[in-house]
């Protein structure tokens, strides 16, 4: 990691350079790092904010994680040798190992190596913010560090990395990525599952990956408010393959909401519990009132209580709408013309405001896909097809609405959902685990998000093409999410604390 060789020379260029003034009554006790530097030490290197790749997030489960775990037992019983050992040995395995990091500092501080504790807390504020930040300076195992000069250069740059994941996040493509593909659990019945997913902004000036949830990698979904003040996400913890009869389909056992504040990122309050269903859907309605939708029955969610309210009002639009075999957007296609018929609705011509657009093959568009650009000057659509015609795709076009000409651009096994990230700027998924962005200025493709385990822009799905009603997806089964070793922050199925 280039960006950490950088903040290591600038600790030690300090420590060689500063002089060591002596300190004034009163202040903390100077440990033989801080004595070395004298009472101040230079500012430190920004790092690049979030991870390059969603993978990094893996580590929970990686190679290192038999020894993080033994290290975290060790740290409990205050044994701060075997701690260090068994903390460096879980970051050579995996040098992204962001919670052995983060264990890591701690150990150090208690040896006074505070040069060395810089490093290891720049690599985890800088890669996960959101995760290791906000309880920084509440740690009491750091309070003795956090007054050096050290500590002080910390908390320093920590803020600065806040205010640039604020910054970022603001601007950022938003989408919900697996850490590593899903499984299902090895045995029928009520089961444990994750999704492997969690919410991410995805940074298009430095290309990486800001991470926004923390809930053990159990994010299906995501719904913004209107207001732009929170965001609404949709899991699950256990899910129902029954054994009888043999087709029957699977259900979620245990599904839940969850609300995020989109300023510091904390939940609004607890899990809101779903009852068990086939499917699920989630939007908000007038006043950023959050409704969910469990096989056909409406409710309203009180954020304050987190209790449900049955309502007799129609399905939010838009509104993502998820089962375990596959998810998609319902949205409004308001400022766009067109007869829709079907379920799902397709129409044969489109318009916004000038001339008709002629759709193209199959003749018919999927209205999920179609999405009016901010300011009305082009429309995206997909084509619609039978998802089990072997030899036929869809196939995605921009329209310029005032001429009606239309731009193909890829054919693919693709639901092909799509979202304006501005007046010109095109996101979509390919339907080979990537998500492209297009500007519709230069008529060309500007960045691809490559994430082959699974990645949205809203709603995860098994598999990213089209789901044919007669074939049910194909998913890796035998090794399941239940399977795997939970490491000691996970299990609960809510957010997760930062490790000491």
């Amino acid at each position: 990691m280039q960006w950490f060789r950088s903040v290591v020379f600038t600790i030690t260029f300090a420590a060689l350079t500063i002089g060591g003034c002596g300190g004034k009554k009163g202040d903390a006790p100077k440990t033989k790092d801080d004595a070395a530097t004298g009472s101040q030490v230079a500012p430190l290197a920004m790092p690049p904010s979030g991870v390059d790749k969603i993978a990094r997030m893996n580590f929970v489960y990686g190679d290192g994680w038999p020894a993080y775990d033994k290290a975290i037992a060790a740290k409990a019983k205050k044994d701060w040798t075997a701690a260090r050992a068994l903390a460096e040995a879980s970051i050579a395995k995996d040098p992204y190992h962001l919670d052995a990091h983060r264990l890591l500092a701690t150990v150090l501080a208690q040896a006074g190596e505070h040069a060395a504790v810089v490093d290891h807390l720049v690599t985890a504020l800088a890669d996960d913010y959101w995760r290791y930040g906000p309880s920084l300076a509440k740690d009491d195992d750091l309070q003795e560090f956090l007054a050096t000069p050290h500590g002080q250069s910390i908390l320093a740059l920590a803020q600065k990395i806040h205010d640039d994941y604020a910054k970022r996040i603001a601007t950022g493509v938003w989408l919900v990525g697996r850490r590593s593909s899903f499984k299902w659990p090895k045995d029928l019945g009520v089961q444990a599952v994750t999704t492997r997913g969690e919410l991410y902004a995805f940074d298009r000036e430095t290309r990486r990956y800001l991470r926004l949830t923390h809930t053990d990698h159990r994010v299906a979904g995501f719904v913004r408010a209107p207001g732009g003040g929170e965001v609404a996400i949709v899991g699950f913890d256990k899910v129902d393959r029954p054994k009888t009869p043999p087709d029957a389909p699977p259900t979620f056992d245990k599904a839940w909401v969850l609300v995020f504040d989109t300023t510091e990122w904390k939940p609004m309050g607890p899990k809101i519990a779903l009852a068990p269903a086939r499917e699920i859907a989630l939007g908000y309605a007038a006043g950023d009132q959050l409704l969910v939708v469990t096989d056909g029955n409406v409710a309203s969610i009180d954020k304050a209580s987190s209790k449900t309210t049955k309502v007799t009002t129609a399905a939010p639009v838009p509104r993502i709408t998820l089962t375990l075999d596959e998810g998609r957007v319902i949205r409004t296609t308001e400022g766009v013309t067109a007869a829709w018929t079907g379920e799902p609705a397709t129409a044969p011509t489109l318009a916004a405001g000038g001339a008709p657009i002629q759709i193209p093959e199959s003749g018919v568009a999927a209205q999920a896909s179609v999405a009016l650009a901010p300011g009305g000057a082009h429309l995206v659509f997909a084509t619609a097809v039978d998802a089990c015609a072997k030899d036929l795709a869809p196939s995605l076009y921009v329209a310029d609405t005032k001429k009606g000409t239309i731009k193909h651009l890829l054919t693919a096994k693709s639901r092909f959902p799509t979202r304006w990230i501005d007046p010109t700027t095109l996101a979509y998924e390919d339907g080979e685990g990537a998500i492209r962005l297009w500007d519709a200025a230069t008529g060309r493709e500007v960045q691809k998000l490559d994430n082959k385990v699974g990645i949205a822009l809203d709603v995860l799905s098994l598999a990213p093409a089209p789901l044919c009603k007669a074939a049910p997806p194909t998913v890796d089964a035998g090794s399941g999410s239940a399977d795997e070793p939970l490491p000691p922050e996970e299990g609960s199925g809510g957010p997760v604390t930062t490790p000491p």
